[in-house]
């Protein structure tokens, strides 16, 4: 089973955050579907009240972009699905 990695990108005007959704291990269909999930659910802004949210995949489906529409402004995401290629860290033994 691979690593993955949830990316988010969310922003206004010059100022631009990245962060990270979601840290889990599977296959490509599971993290596939649950960055599904997380484009469909997730609450970049806590302080946002969402009225409207738009889900767009990109390519094959390991992108998408959210418009979503609060009370008083609108936010545009893109959530990407990362795949752990390398670590300084040791990989855990499955049988322990």
């Amino acid at each position: 089973m691979a690593r993955w990695v949830v990316v988010v990108q969310f922003g206004s005007g010059d100022q631009y955050k990245v962060d990270e959704a979601a840290h889990f291990d599977g296959t490509l269909e599971q993290a596939r579907a649950r960055l599904y999930e997380i484009a469909c659910t997730h609450r970049p802004r806590m302080a946002l009240r969402q009225q409207r949210r738009q889900v767009y995949r990109i390519g094959d489906g390991d992108a998408y972009y959210a418009n979503i529409e609060g009370v008083m402004s609108t936010l545009r995401v893109l959530y990407r699905l990362a795949e752990l290629a390398w670590s300084t860290d040791p990989v855990p033994d499955p049988r322990q």
